[in-house]
């Protein structure tokens, strides 16, 4: 019969090949391919903090009690990035719906989620580089 455990095995392998491909592409494309599989608003949010925003200068306790200064870093995604990734996205898309073999509702939805990583990403700039920013700024352009 159908072994519940192979399809989990498939599963991780799958998962794991995303992973390395993504270390292989662009850090934005890594970054849009990780947020677009991942169907979590707030595991979302958090990767949009985590890869899109500054990081702050932290004090963590080491498991001895003492306080260990971590200096801040900048975006591991630099936003732009993240931009070219869904222009090209989108572009792709759009090109696999001309050709005769795209399914067009495929094609509307994959766009359709592109579109909402874009207005999320938005929101995550907004917050973590302020609404002034010239960083959001950009990326409204865009």
């Amino acid at each position: 019969g159908d072994n519940p455990g192979r399809l989990q095995i498939l599963q991780h392998i799958y998962t794991r090949c995303q992973e390395e491909v993504e270390k292989m592409v662009s850090p934005g494309a890594g970054l849009l391919n990780k947020l677009l599989r991942t169907e979590q608003a707030s595991i979302r949010s958090n990767q949009y903090k985590h890869y899109l925003c500054p990081q702050e200068p932290k004090i963590i306790k080491s498991p001895d009690g003492k306080e260990v200064q971590l200096a801040g870093s900048k975006a591991l995604v630099p936003p732009q990035e993240l931009i070219d990734a869904l222009q090209n996205a989108v572009k792709q898309i759009r090109t696999a719906e001309k050709s005769a073999g795209a399914d067009k509702a495929a094609a509307a939805g994959l766009v359709e989620s592109c579109r909402q990583v874009a207005i999320e990403a938005r929101n995550a700039i907004g917050e973590g580089y302020g609404v002034e920013s010239e960083v959001l700024k950009e990326f409204e352009l865009a």
